[in-house]
Protein backbone atom coordinates (compact mmCIF):
# COMPACT_ATOMS: atom_id res chain seq x y z
CA UNK A 1 0.00 0.00 0.00
CA UNK A 2 1.31 3.49 -0.52
CA UNK A 3 0.90 7.15 0.17
CA UNK A 4 2.15 10.20 -1.68
CA UNK A 5 5.23 12.08 -0.42
CA UNK A 6 3.19 14.88 1.14
CA UNK A 7 0.40 12.63 2.42
CA UNK A 8 0.28 11.81 6.12
CA UNK A 9 0.28 8.22 7.30
CA UNK A 10 -2.49 7.10 9.66
CA UNK A 11 -2.12 7.82 13.36
CA UNK A 12 -0.29 5.11 15.28
CA UNK A 13 2.09 4.00 12.51
CA UNK A 14 5.84 3.90 13.18
CA UNK A 15 8.48 4.82 10.62
CA UNK A 16 11.04 2.08 9.98
CA UNK A 17 13.89 1.65 7.52
CA UNK A 18 14.17 -1.11 4.96
CA UNK A 19 17.42 -2.79 3.96
CA UNK A 20 18.36 -5.14 1.14
CA UNK A 21 20.07 -8.37 2.19
CA UNK A 22 22.12 -10.17 -0.47
CA UNK A 23 23.16 -13.80 -0.01
CA UNK A 24 24.97 -16.56 -1.89
CA UNK A 25 23.60 -20.01 -1.06
CA UNK A 26 25.63 -23.21 -0.72
CA UNK A 27 24.72 -24.20 -4.30
CA UNK A 28 26.00 -20.76 -5.45
CA UNK A 29 22.53 -19.41 -6.26
CA UNK A 30 22.07 -15.78 -5.34
CA UNK A 31 19.21 -14.42 -3.30
CA UNK A 32 18.13 -10.91 -2.42
CA UNK A 33 15.37 -9.90 -0.06
CA UNK A 34 14.08 -6.67 1.33
CA UNK A 35 14.00 -6.71 5.12
CA UNK A 36 12.60 -4.33 7.69
CA UNK A 37 14.72 -2.87 10.45
CA UNK A 38 12.63 -4.51 13.16
CA UNK A 39 14.96 -3.26 15.85
CA UNK A 40 13.35 0.15 15.36
CA UNK A 41 9.90 -0.90 16.60
CA UNK A 42 8.27 -2.38 19.65
CA UNK A 43 6.29 -5.55 18.97
CA UNK A 44 2.51 -5.18 19.23
CA UNK A 45 0.99 -6.39 22.48
CA UNK A 46 -1.42 -8.66 20.61
CA UNK A 47 1.31 -10.73 18.94
CA UNK A 48 3.98 -12.82 20.58
CA UNK A 49 7.11 -14.38 19.20
CA UNK A 50 6.81 -17.73 17.45
CA UNK A 51 8.81 -20.50 18.99
CA UNK A 52 11.78 -21.90 17.12
CA UNK A 53 12.67 -25.56 17.24
CA UNK A 54 16.14 -26.45 18.54
CA UNK A 55 18.69 -28.60 16.70
CA UNK A 56 18.53 -31.12 19.53
CA UNK A 57 14.77 -31.53 19.02
CA UNK A 58 15.28 -32.14 15.30
CA UNK A 59 18.04 -34.68 15.96
CA UNK A 60 15.82 -36.47 18.47
CA UNK A 61 12.97 -36.58 15.93
CA UNK A 62 15.36 -38.05 13.32
CA UNK A 63 16.48 -40.76 15.77
CA UNK A 64 12.88 -41.64 16.65
CA UNK A 65 11.95 -41.76 12.95
CA UNK A 66 14.95 -43.98 12.14
CA UNK A 67 14.18 -46.37 15.01
CA UNK A 68 10.59 -46.68 13.80
CA UNK A 69 11.43 -46.99 10.10
CA UNK A 70 9.69 -43.73 9.19
CA UNK A 71 10.53 -41.48 6.24
CA UNK A 72 11.38 -37.86 7.02
CA UNK A 73 10.13 -35.16 4.65
CA UNK A 74 10.98 -31.46 4.73
CA UNK A 75 10.15 -28.35 2.72
CA UNK A 76 11.16 -24.74 2.40
CA UNK A 77 8.38 -22.27 1.72
CA UNK A 78 9.81 -19.53 -0.49
CA UNK A 79 8.49 -16.09 0.36
CA UNK A 80 6.52 -17.55 3.24
CA UNK A 81 6.04 -14.30 5.12
CA UNK A 82 4.32 -12.71 2.15
CA UNK A 83 1.32 -14.95 2.86
CA UNK A 84 0.68 -13.31 6.24
CA UNK A 85 -0.67 -9.89 7.14
CA UNK A 86 1.64 -7.50 8.95
CA UNK A 87 0.77 -7.45 12.65
CA UNK A 88 2.59 -4.18 13.28
CA UNK A 89 1.56 -0.69 12.21
CA UNK A 90 4.64 0.40 10.30
CA UNK A 91 5.49 2.43 7.23
CA UNK A 92 8.69 3.27 5.40
CA UNK A 93 10.05 5.77 2.93
CA UNK A 94 11.03 3.93 -0.24
CA UNK A 95 14.62 4.08 -1.45
CA UNK A 96 16.07 4.57 -4.92
CA UNK A 97 15.78 0.82 -5.66
CA UNK A 98 12.01 1.41 -6.04
CA UNK A 99 12.54 3.58 -9.12
CA UNK A 100 9.71 6.02 -9.76
CA UNK A 101 8.32 5.33 -6.27
CA UNK A 102 11.53 6.44 -4.51
CA UNK A 103 11.00 8.87 -1.61
CA UNK A 104 7.30 7.93 -1.31
CA UNK A 105 5.77 6.60 1.89
CA UNK A 106 4.58 3.00 1.92
CA UNK A 107 2.53 1.23 4.57
CA UNK A 108 3.61 -2.38 5.06
CA UNK A 109 0.55 -4.64 4.84
CA UNK A 110 2.32 -7.99 4.56
CA UNK A 111 4.69 -9.57 7.05
CA UNK A 112 8.30 -8.82 6.10
CA UNK A 113 11.56 -10.39 7.21
CA UNK A 114 12.99 -8.45 10.10
CA UNK A 115 9.82 -7.43 11.89
CA UNK A 116 9.48 -8.89 15.38
CA UNK A 117 6.00 -10.29 14.76
CA UNK A 118 6.48 -11.75 11.25
CA UNK A 119 7.17 -15.33 12.29
CA UNK A 120 4.14 -15.33 14.56
CA UNK A 121 1.98 -13.77 11.84
CA UNK A 122 3.01 -16.42 9.29
CA UNK A 123 2.57 -19.24 11.76
CA UNK A 124 -0.95 -17.97 12.51
CA UNK A 125 -1.94 -18.16 8.82
CA UNK A 126 -2.27 -21.93 9.12
CA UNK A 127 -1.03 -22.85 5.65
Amino acid sequence: SGAEEDEDVPVGYQLIELMTVLDVKMDLTRKARICARGDQTDPPMSATYASVVTRESIRLAFVIAALNGLNVLSADVSGAYLNAKCAEKVYCILGKEFGEYAEKKAILVKAVYGLKSSRFAWRSVGI
